[in-house]
């Protein structure tokens, strides 16, 4: 008998948006029920998804349009008005 070897990456699905969700909330709740304080592990998970934003956007003004557009649904602001804005530092 001879076995024939399959990658297994050739049987996986694309993740549907509800699986990123539900293993992140996974993650979220591991972390947490192993003693780190929640504030820290959604923060120090924003911080790493926007680092690896920037690396595959690279280019800031874009990026900070794409992080405005996700916190516009959580922030509760005028339509002309931006939470994010793209600083630059002066040149003096």
């Amino acid at each position: 008998m001879t076995l024939k070897i399959v990658p297994i990456q050739s049987k996986m699905k694309k993740p549907t948006l509800s699986e990123v969700v539900g293993r992140l909330d996974s993650l979220f709740t591991n972390f947490n029920v192993r003693g780190e304080d929640k504030l820290h592990i959604a923060l120090t998970s924003l911080s790493f998804c926007i680092s690896q934003l920037q690396i595959i956007v690279n280019n800031d003004e874009r990026m900070m349009v794409m992080l405005d557009e996700v916190i516009d649904q959580y922030v509760d602001l005028s339509e002309n008005e931006s939470y994010i804005e793209l600083h630059t530092p002066d040149k003096e």
